[in-house]
Formats: structure tokens, C-alpha cells, sequence
């Protein structure tokens, strides 16, 4: 049975249980105490040297990051309610969307989340999450147009990228920005799969 070293708290490990259970595999959870910095200490260090989860286990097999975890589970279970297409446009189309995804959203969205949710306000910073803030703002306006009317990122199918983004749109109440009508309607659809609720919660 694959296993999953995991918080509850990681916006990434999230990516991977809502993953999972969505192709509905059978896994089990190692918790990891991130509040306790068992992650910054031996055995962990062995597990993944970058101290960070989620890291999976299949047999002798560990791979961390969550993006690729979710790709390697695809591939072993490629047609097990799959989320990744089989046309080579598309599935060119959510690769680049996978990384606009992280770079345009998620880093910066998570600038603004961790300060609001862990650190003190007299302590942020808050020029960096102006531009940040400012950045995602800029990213929803050009993914409104991308989505049209559809209801899903690709194919108009809730799939791998919608899974990427399902945790991070969930803690978007935390940003201030302004969320434009199409990317308000998504996020509605991604936000209200039972999958997605069973691991983030209503």
C-alpha cells in the first residue's frame, strides 16, 4: 500500500490526499509534526534532506513534491478515473497551466496566506504582499478569459490542474484581491466535489 508522509496544516500534501482519493486508491498517512520541527530532524532528513512533506512511499520508491507525486500516481494508475488527457495539445495546455499554476498563484498567494495565518501583523511585510496580491490579481484576470464559460480548466474536466490549484483557491479568502465572475464560478465547481471536501473541509 502506497504511504503518504503528511500535515493536516500543508496546503501541498492537500494536492495529493484529495489526489488519491479522487481516483479512490488506497493509501495510508504518516503524519509528520511540522509544529514540532520533526521534519528538520533525522529520521525525517533521510526521508526528504529538503524538510518538507508530502513525501510518498511506494514499497522501497520515495518521491517528494507534490506535482510530481501526483504524476507518478497517474501513471501507475493511468486508467483509474484519470485526470491527465490523452491528446497532446491538452495535455501540452495543463502543463503550462500546471506551472502558471505555481508560479503566478500559488508562490505568491502563499506569500500573503503564511503571513496572515503564522506571523504577527506588526511583522509582515507589506510591500511583498502588495505585489503579491497585486500578481494574482493580474494571474485571475488573464485565467477569467482562459476559462470562459467552461466549467473546468481543461477539457472542460475536472482533472490534475484543478487539483493542483483546489487548496490554494480554497485559502484565497485570505488575499486581497478580486475574484472575476468565470474564476468565481470555477472555483465554486472545484471547491464543491466531495473529494475536495472530505480533505479541506466545507
Amino acid at each position: 500500500m502506497l504511504q503518504l508522509y503528511s500535515h493536516p496544516g500543508s496546503t501541498y500534501t492537500h494536492r495529493v490526499h484529495i489526489f488519491l482519493k479522487y481516483k479512490s486508491i488506497p493509501y495510508e498517512v504518516i503524519h509528520v509534526a511540522l509544529d514540532k520541527l520533526e521534519n528538520r530532524k533525522k529520521p525525517f532528513l533521510e526521508i526528504n534532506p529538503y524538510a518538507k512533506v508530502p513525501v510518498l512511499l511506494d514499497g522501497d520508491f520515495l518521491l517528494s513534491e507534490s506535482s510530481a507525486i501526483m504524476r507518478y500516481i497517474e501513471e501507475k494508475y493511468p486508467d483509474v478515473m484519470p485526470t491527465i488527457p490523452r491528446d497532446l495539445q491538452s495535455r501540452a495546455r495543463m502543463n503550462q497551466f500546471a506551472s502558471q499554476c505555481e508560479t503566478e498563484f500559488c508562490i505568491p498567494g502563499s506569500v500573503v496566506y503564511f503571513a496572515k495565518k503564522f506571523i504577527k501583523e506588526e511583522k509582515w511585510d507589506l510591500n511583498k504582499m502588495k505585489e503579491s496580491d497585486k500578481k494574482v490579481s493580474r494571474h485571475l484576470a488573464i485565467l477569467d478569459g482562459l476559462i470562459g464559460e467552461n466549467d473546468y480548466l481543461i477539457e472542460n474536466t475536472f482533472g490534475f490542474v484543478d487539483i493542483l490549484y483546489a487548496p490554494f483557491i480554497f485559502n484565497m479568502k485570505y488575499l486581497d484581491v478580486e475574484v472575476p465572475a468565470n474564476v468565481e464560478r470555477w472555483v465554486k465547481n472545484v471547491l464543491s466535489l466531495h473529494e475536495v471536501k472530505l480533505v479541506l473541509g466545507e
